[in-house]
C-alpha cells in the first residue's frame, strides 16, 4: 500500500511541473512575441530612424555604411523575441506530447541563454563607466567632421549626420553632444545667418526655442524666430544631447530591469523542471 501511494505522489508531482512548464512556457510565447514586436517597431520608428546615423559605430569615418547600435539593438530583440518563441514552443510540446528529448533540447537551449544573458550583464556592467567617454567623443567628432548646418532655401548641402543632429536637438531641446560649445570645432558649417548676412551664427537654428511643434520627419522651414538666439546664443539650449538621450533611456530603464528579472527567474525555474522532467525515467505519460 505504501509503495503505491508513493508511486501515486510521484506521478502526481511530475504532472505538476509538466503543468507549470506549460505555463512558463506560455509566459514565454507572450513575452517573445512582445520583444519581437518591439524590436521590429524600433528599428521601424521614425525618430530611431533619425537617431540612426549618430549612433553608427563609424561615425566619424563612415556615417551611412555600417549597422547603428539602434539597428544592432532592434536586432537583438528580434533575435531574443524568436529564441523565446522557439523556447516556449519547444517546452509545451515536451510537457503536453511527453516527449522526453525534448526536454533535453529545450533545457539546452534555455540553459545557453541563460549563461549568454549573465555574459551580457557582466559586459554591460563592466563597459558602462566606458560608454559615455567613447559616445560622447565620437558625437563631438560627427559634429567637427560633418555638421554644416540646417538647409535653408536649399543653400546648404547637407548630410545624414548633419540632418540627424538637427532632428535630435529640435525634437529633443538639447544643443551639441555635452553643450553649445560643441560647435566652435565645426570645421564645414556654415556660420552665415541666411536671414541677415551681415552676422554669423553661434549656434545652429536648433539649438534655439522654435515655435513649432515636434517633428521626427519634417524639420520647421522657417527659422528666422530663432535668428536672434543663434547669433548672439542667448536663450540656447544648455544641456547636451547625450544627456538627454541618456534621459530617454533611463525612462524605461525600471521597467526594462523589472521585465528582465521576471524573464530571468521563469527562465531558471523551467531549466530546473525541464531537468526533472528528462531525469524521471518513469511515470513518463502525456499531460
Amino acid at each position: 500500500m505504501a509503495s503505491g501511494h508513493g508511486h501515486g505522489s510521484m506521478s502526481l508531482s511530475m504532472k505538476l511541473i509538466r503543468l507549470l512548464i506549460v505555463l512558463f512556457n506560455l509566459a514565454f510565447v507572450v513575452v517573445g512575441t512582445v520583444i519581437l514586436v518591439i524590436g521590429v517597431y524600433v528599428i521601424k520608428d521614425p525618430k530611431m530612424q533619425q537617431l540612426r546615423p549618430l549612433l553608427n559605430p563609424d561615425i566619424t569615418s563612415s556615417y551611412s555604411k555600417s549597422l547603428s547600435n539602434i539597428e544592432i539593438f532592434s536586432i537583438a530583440l528580434i533575435v531574443i523575441g524568436g529564441v523565446l518563441l522557439l523556447i516556449g514552443f519547444l517546452g509545451c510540446c515536451g510537457a503536453i506530447k511527453g516527449f522526453r528529448f525534448l526536454h533535453f533540447v529545450y533545457a539546452v537551449i534555455i540553459g545557453v541563454v541563460i549563461v549568454a544573458e549573465i555574459f551580457i550583464i557582466i559586459s554591460f556592467i563592466a563597459y558602462q563607466h566606458k560608454f559615455k567617454s567613447e559616445l560622447v567623443t565620437r558625437l563631438q567628432g560627427s559634429i567637427a567632421s560633418f555638421y554644416v548646418g540646417v538647409e535653408v532655401d536649399n543653400s546648404t548641402a547637407t548630410n545624414p549626420v548633419s540632418i540627424s543632429w538637427d532632428f535630435a536637438q529640435f525634437n529633443l531641446k538639447c544643443c551639441g553632444a555635452i553643450g553649445p560649445n560643441d560647435f566652435s570645432r565645426a570645421e564645414k558649417w556654415n556660420r552665415k545667418n541666411p536671414y541677415n548676412r551681415a552676422t554669423n551664427l553661434t549656434v545652429p537654428f536648433t539649438c534655439c526655442p522654435l515655435n513649432a511643434t515636434n517633428n521626427w520627419t519634417i524639420l520647421p522651414t522657417d527659422l528666422s524666430a530663432a535668428s536672434t538666439c543663434a547669433t548672439t546664443g542667448q536663450n540656447a539650449y544648455s544641456q547636451g544631447c547625450y544627456d538627454r538621450l541618456i534621459d530617454l533611456l533611463l525612462r524605461y530603464k525600471k521597467n526594462a530591469i523589472i521585465g528582465a528579472a521576471i524573464v530571468g527567474v521563469i527562465e531558471i525555474l523551467a531549466f530546473i523542471f525541464a531537468i526533472s522532467l528528462y531525469c524521471r525515467k518513469d511515470n513518463y505519460d502525456s499531460l
